[in-house]
């Protein structure tokens, strides 16, 4: 018995291990170019104040705050997917339908976080509302 347990032991340690995510704060400068062109863009050059590299396995993301407190998560070749902001998400990093639905329906409301795969976008607004879009920007579901 007291084998079974040392090897239920020995397996949990190990499986606990290979999961562990590694966090390292990097310099800016170490961002995915394609990052780094998409916050001096997006953000009138506003200076980064804190970058950061994940790794979880062969998973690797990056996230960056910049001045205004605004906070950019980005994948391994520097894509964001996913933007908090609340000062509101810059509507030149959205679809144009998307922007427009939010203006027309929902005026006066700013986005403030914003997840986006490949498939869709969700979007939480100033209010707290929550909506769906596709990845051309069309309106899904409310969520």
């Amino acid at each position: 018995m007291k084998k079974i347990a040392l090897v239920f032991l020995a397996v949990l340690t190990m499986s606990i291990c290979a999961s562990a995510q590694e966090i390292v704060q990097i310099n800016s400068a170490k961002l995915p170019a394609q990052a780094r062109t998409t916050i001096r863009n997006a953000w009138n050059n506003a200076p980064i104040v804190d970058a950061w590299r994940y790794k979880n396995g062969r998973i690797v993301e990056y996230k960056a705050s910049v001045e205004d407190g605004s906070i950019i998560k980005f994948n391994a070749n520097g894509q964001w997917i996913e933007i908090k902001s609340y000062g509101g998400v810059p509507t030149n990093l959205l679809p144009k339908a998307l922007v427009k639905f939010v203006n027309d329906y929902y005026e006066g409301q700013q986005i403030v976080h914003v997840t986006k795969t490949t498939k869709r976008y969700r979007i939480e607004l100033t209010d707290g509302t929550k909506l769906e879009f596709n990845s051309k920007g069309v309106f899904q579901a409310f969520l």
